[in-house]
């Protein structure tokens, strides 16, 4: 019996190294992006109030990096661990599903700062409404510069679609 026991707290073990991933699971990804767009960062549990800070493109930098690296850590998972010689836990199912919430979330940062692209070319491709043709630096919807933004997305290995990288090239 006491080995079953032994079995038991390495299975535990195990189970304690992956709820440091918890968070990705236990949290709505949209009420997430919701969060970071209102405060800037994500907010812990203890945190009840805190003053709204619109996230800066160092913000949204920060978030898609920690996602990389989370997104690294996890690929490297082990397949299968055994667990004193003859349990066989498959992590494969929740490695791919964090895969998929890490993709996902990363996917809501990028598509943010790829609509607000988006809708800044569109505003400028209405008559009457480049009022400030004179400025050097053309800005997104969301207030960022369109270079830095490019640039970010880049960065992601996110391509812009043609007809927009052609819009933006041309605004710049």
């Amino acid at each position: 019996m006491c080995y079953l026991q032994q079995v038991k707290e390495e299975a535990e073990l195990l189970r304690a190294g992956l709820d440091r991933y918890s968070h990705l699971w236990q949290s709505d990804s949209k009420s997430v992006l919701e969060e970071f767009l209102t405060y800037g960062r994500q907010l812990g549990p203890e945190e009840l109030e805190a003053d709204e800070t619109p996230p800066t493109l160092q913000d949204f930098q920060r978030e898609i990096e920690s996602l990389d690296r989370v997104s690294a850590e996890v690929t490297h998972l082990d397949e299968v661990m055994v667990v004193r010689g003859w349990l066989q836990v498959d992590l494969r199912p929740i490695r791919d599903s964090l895969l998929s919430i890490i993709h996902h979330r990363k996917h809501l940062y990028t598509d943010y700062l790829l609509e607000s692209v988006r809708d800044s070319q569109q505003q400028a491709t209405r008559p009457g409404d480049n009022e400030d043709e004179d400025d050097e630096e053309s800005y997104s919807s969301s207030g960022f510069p369109l270079t830095e933004i490019v640039l970010l997305l880049e960065a992601a290995a996110v391509q812009l679609p043609e007809h927009l990288a052609a819009q933006v090239l041309t605004s710049l």
